[in-house]
């Protein structure tokens, strides 16, 4: 191509101004428009901070996620204070010192979940209202 020539330079430039558009389009919309996760359409912010901030890593909900940390998916039913919950995703050091043992429901996990502290206090909200939401 000989970029010399308007013609060529037109089209390159008109070429990078609609995929930028695009592109934030896209990352705009994703913000907008429900997010289609394990759970489907239509999912609640703090579900979508669930797997937005990869909680599923450690921990099941519904039969999916990983099996490092103890299941979730009956969270709501522990009576767990609300104020609890928001320290443990915030500090779990509060409750658990790393890398000690923990027994929940008859089976033994070590302490190793990480500080949050960096997650939005109101992120940190959501995601504790959605864990008190899971009931079997």
């Amino acid at each position: 191509m000989n970029f010399k020539n308007s013609y060529y330079k037109k089209m390159v430039l008109s070429a990078l101004i609609f995929i930028s558009a695009g592109a934030a389009f896209l990352f705009y919309a994703s913000y907008a428009m429900p997010v289609k996760s394990a759970y489907g359409y239509g999912n609640s912010r703090g579900q979508y901070l669930f797997n937005y901030y990869n909680c599923l890593d450690c921990h099941i909900v519904k039969g999916l996620g990983g099996t490092l940390g103890p299941s979730l998916s009956n969270y709501g039913n522990k009576n767990k204070s609300f104020g609890w919950t928001v320290k443990q995703i915030e500090n779990p050091q509060a409750h658990y010192k790393t890398g000690s043992e923990v027994k929940i429901n008859g089976k033994t996990y070590y302490a190793i979940m990480p500080s949050y502290d960096y997650i939005p206090y109101g992120d940190i909200e959501k995601l504790a209202s959605y864990l008190e939401s899971l009931k079997k």
